[in-house]
């Protein structure tokens, strides 16, 4: 499942990236303890409470990929809330979250 968060304005704040081995730390709020799987090119995938995600950009806003693992709705829900608060704060009301998929042909 493929989530997108996505900045009415186009705006995503520069991400601080974590040091070396835990550079998805920019992505994923500090309340959660991951371990980092692969980094490249300002993306990568974390292993969080058993489930590997995806973090990556896209041409609109932040990516989020369950790659691995089972959640609910409303786990995904409170997890993308997390995100969008640690990368664009509490208060911006402008970020919207999409469940992204591939739009048949």
């Amino acid at each position: 499942m493929k989530f997108e968060l996505v900045d009415r304005q186009g705006y995503i704040p520069d991400l601080n990236y974590g040091e070396a081995e835990k550079e998805l730390a920019g992505f994923i709020p500090s309340n959660y303890s991951f371990e980092q799987i692969s980094f490249n090119d300002g993306e990568g995938k974390a292993v969080i409470d058993k489930h590997t995600w995806y973090f990556f950009f896209t041409h609109e806003g932040i990516g989020i990929k369950l790659m691995d693992g089972i959640v609910s709705l409303k786990e995904a829900e409170h997890f993308l809330l997390a995100i969008k608060s640690h990368i664009w704060g509490e208060k911006h009301q402008q970020v919207q979250i999409f469940i992204a998929g591939v739009t048949p042909r």
